[in-house]
This record gives structure tokens, C-alpha cells and sequence, in this order.
């Protein structure tokens, strides 16, 4: 399945897969999100799966916005997931 991004003001809604063949798209539209706002919510309610080479995108995506004070703030059913994932990044 693909990814489909839909976006409301600071929050980016993902529907679909999280994967080697959609990660690379959603870096780079997340990215200008990112740099549209100081705070982004990304919710993750209609994500079906992520895979592991998605889930360290999405970590060095983190790492990144903390370095670039771009925050960014998971929710949705697995967000939990993610945060554990994140939970003791390397930022310097």
C-alpha cells in the first residue's frame, strides 16, 4: 500500500505503509513541513505497518530536529512504539 500525507496546519496526518519504498518521499515532504513550522505533530493512527529501516529513518529524523530545535511530536496507536525507539538518541 502506499503512503498517503495529508497535512493541517502543523499536523501531518500518514496513511498506509511505512517502508524501504515509501520512507525516502516522506522524509522529504516531512522536511518542508518541518521547516514551515517551529512544532509539527505527526500522527500515526492510520499507519499499518513501519518497518525497521522506517523506524531509523524516523529516529535520525528526530535526532536531526533536535540538533535544528525542529521538534517534532509522535501520536496515534503506535506512538508508543516510536517513542521507545527514540528514547535514547545520540545528539552530539
Amino acid at each position: 500500500m502506499a503512503l498517503k500525507i495529508t497535512q493541517q496546519d502543523n499536523t501531518v496526518t500518514l496513511e498506509g505503509t511505512l517502508n524501504t519504498k515509501t520512507v525516502n518521499n516522506f522524509k522529504i515532504h516531512f522536511g518542508f513541513i518541518l521547516n514551515a513550522f517551529k512544532n509539527v505533530t505527526l500522527n500515526i493512527d492510520k499507519v499499518t505497518t513501519i518497518e525497521p529501516c522506517a523506524m531509523q529513518i524516523l529516529k535520525a529524523m528526530y535526532v536531526n530536529g533536535v540538533v535544528n530545535q525542529q521538534m517534532f511530536f509522535v501520536e496515534g496507536n503506535r506512538s508508543e512504539e516510536i517513542y521507545e525507539a527514540f528514547q535514547y538518541p545520540q545528539v552530539a
